[in-house]
């Protein structure tokens, strides 16, 4: 649910500088991603049944379209792949080049 607060966060809270998804995608009824006005990173598996590789494609073509300033990662892992409590979805190297990208990215936007 994470993932989906932060687009909401991101499109309805004022004062909010920037913002970084982990695989979650809101209803456009709660939050439509073409609204998004912050600097915005987001991070995706490709072997998810929730935020499925056809639903972030849709997500990504409409943040283009919005002209939203954002970057889109997927990594080659399971849905929650950076939770390190879930073995089975766990992925080290794609947990490390994510919270990699996630730091450089904030240390970029909230200087």
């Amino acid at each position: 649910m994470g993932g989906a607060l932060t687009i909401i966060a991101c499109v309805k809270l004022p004062g909010v500088d920037a913002g970084v998804c982990f695989y979650g995608i809101p209803p456009a009824e709660q939050a439509n991603a073409n609204e998004i006005t912050v600097p915005f990173q987001a991070h995706f598996a490709n072997e998810d049944d929730w935020c499925t590789p056809a639903s972030v494609d849709e997500f990504d073509a409409t943040l283009k379209q919005a002209g939203v300033s954002y970057e889109l990662y997927r990594y080659d892992a399971q849905h929650g792949f950076v939770n390190e409590t879930r073995a089975d979805v766990y992925d080290q190297q794609a947990t490390q080049l994510a919270w990699d990208r996630t730091i450089q990215f904030l240390n970029t936007h909230l200087r």
